[in-house]
C-alpha cells in the first residue's frame, strides 16, 4: 500500500512535535515515533480501523490519550 503524508500535515505534525517537546521532555519524540509506528501499522493493516460514517477511519494515538488521560 502506498501512503502519502500531505505536506501540511507533516508540517502540523512537526509542529505539534516541537510543542509537545517543551512541555516535556521526550514528549514529543514519543509523539513522533507513535505516529510513525501508527502509519506503518495502517499501511500493513488499511482495513483495520473501522471506516467511520463519514467515510474515514480513524486510529488514536496512545501517547496523546495518556496526556489527556483518555481512553
Amino acid at each position: 500500500m502506498r501512503i502519502e503524508i500531505l505536506h501540511e500535515a507533516e508540517a502540523e505534525l512537526n509542529e505539534a512535535i516541537t510543542y509537545y517537546e517543551e512541555i516535556e521532555s521526550g514528549l514529543g519524540i514519543r509523539l513522533k515515533e507513535e505516529v510513525r509506528a501508527v502509519i506503518q501499522w495502517i499501511g500493513d493493516n488499511p482495513e483495520g480501523p473501522r471506516l467511520r460514517p463519514k467515510g474515514y477511519r480513524q486510529v488514536n494515538l496512545r501517547v496523546l490519550c495518556s496526556l489527556f488521560h483518555l481512553e
